[in-house]
């Protein structure tokens, strides 16, 4: 299935240096702060950060980083939303943001999600991962093996 992409906001962020940032469901309490510490390093770098912002972890990064104003690509795993919360319209409007979206698609699926995030990876020019497998598969630690042998910087948070 092939998947058509819409965009609101700033395309330019995408000509910037970009890292992807993807985070499992649930992390441990110090993979937690060690995110948030990455998180501070990235608001004073020009690095755009790009993710789905969909775990809680994600969804953490993504309030900081609008908080920071920081730039951000916005990619989602569905159509782009109607309307948004003020302080993301307000990201919108000054520029600092970018959202991305699968055309044509209503809900998230297992598969959008999928495509999105390997859709991520193509964008960043770096990835860094807060990764809890603990001993089960996941579609995260499938990619960031993926990406762990490609040739640009891939990173583990500890």
């Amino acid at each position: 299935m092939a998947f058509d992409y819409d965009y609101t906001g700033n395309l330019s962020l995408l000509d910037r240096p970009t890292v992807a940032f993807f985070a499992s469901r649930i992390v441990t309490p110090e993979l937690h702060l060690r995110t948030l510490e990455w998180v501070e390093q990235c608001c004073n770098s020009d690095r755009v950060v790009i993710s789905g912002f969909q775990s809680p972890l994600e969804k953490t990064v993504f309030q900081h980083l609008l908080r920071a104003r920081h730039p951000v690509v916005w990619a989602l795993a569905r159509s782009l939303y109607r309307h948004y919360a003020p302080d993301v319209q307000a990201a919108l409007d000054e520029e600092r943001l970018l959202v991305i979206a699968v055309r044509n698609v209503g809900r998230v699926s297992w598969h959008t999600a999928q495509v999105r995030n390997f859709t991520i990876t193509a964008f960043a020019d770096e990835s860094v991962y807060a990764l809890n497998e603990q001993g089960r598969h996941s579609s995260l630690g499938t990619l960031y093996r993926l990406e762990a042998n490609s040739d640009k910087p891939v990173r583990l948070l500890p």
